[in-house]
């Protein structure tokens, strides 16, 4: 799924049942990095994980700009 696409079915109809799937995603991954990141990782790992959690909170933050009115 390209982008374009993506953004298609947020301004659609149907735009808050593909806000929930993308940010269900979106919370899952999240999810994840915080696991990783409170188990411990290597400091190379860690700064890497550290800017993806940023990077999914900013996605999330993207996705309700989209689908606002």
């Amino acid at each position: 799924m390209e982008l374009l696409d993506i953004e298609k079915e947020l301004a659609g109809p149907e735009r808050m049942e593909a806000l929930k799937k993308y940010d269900d995603t979106l919370v899952s991954l999240q999810a994840r990095v915080k696991e990783a990141l409170r188990i411990g990782l290597a400091a190379s790992d860690f700064a890497k994980v550290s800017e993806l959690d940023e990077v999914v909170t900013v996605a999330r933050k993207l996705l309700r700009l989209q689908v606002r009115d």
